[in-house]
């Protein structure tokens, strides 16, 4: 089983330039968190993806959650980018921060449900350090970061990867 996987990760990312997605993911993330930040900062919103990545990791150190979600968040934004080299950028139509959006949306989109369970499972929701986030404000709230993503993992990716083969030229 574990070599079948090894064989559809190795298809999956045959094409991929792993060191510009990875580079890519990064530097977009690092967007989204700063768009989060900016949202908490004008709002007061106890929604923080930091908080929620890093407390299930030190579920009894609430005083940890962020500095440990935000390398988590960094790790998930560098793997999220490798999988929109694999799946989407050169799958989907479109300019290239529209194939951007549309693949983070979907992610979005496919992931957020998981917040239903989360209500009454996750420390950091169970003991008020976050708010709920399977809710309409916090899932419109989600949409900013994911949309600064998304348009910057797009033409990130395209440019750090045009960057090593001068002869590419971007799909329109």
């Amino acid at each position: 089983m574990l070599r079948q996987g090894r064989g559809i990760a190795r298809s999956l990312l045959r094409d991929v330039d792993i060191g510009a997605a990875v580079r890519a993911g990064v530097i977009s993330v690092v967007a989204y968190t700063a768009v989060m930040e900016l949202d908490r900062k004008i709002t007061g919103s106890r929604i923080d993806d930091l908080i929620l990545l890093g407390r299930p990791v030190v579920p009894n150190r609430p005083d940890l959650a962020r500095p440990v979600g935000a390398l988590v968040h960094l790790a998930n934004g560098a793997f999220i980018g490798l999988g929109y080299a694999a799946l989407a950028h050169d799958s989907l139509p479109g300019p290239v921060w529209l194939r951007g959006v549309t693949a983070l949306m979907v992610e979005n989109l496919g992931l957020y449900p998981v917040m239903s369970v989360a209500k009454n499972r996750h420390p950091a929701m169970v003991d008020g350090q976050l708010d709920d986030y399977w809710s309409w404000p916090a899932f419109v709230e989600s949409l900013p970061p994911h949309l600064v993503y998304g348009a910057m993992i797009g033409p990130l990716y395209e440019r750090f990867r045009q960057s090593k083969s001068p002869d590419r030229v971007e799909r329109t």
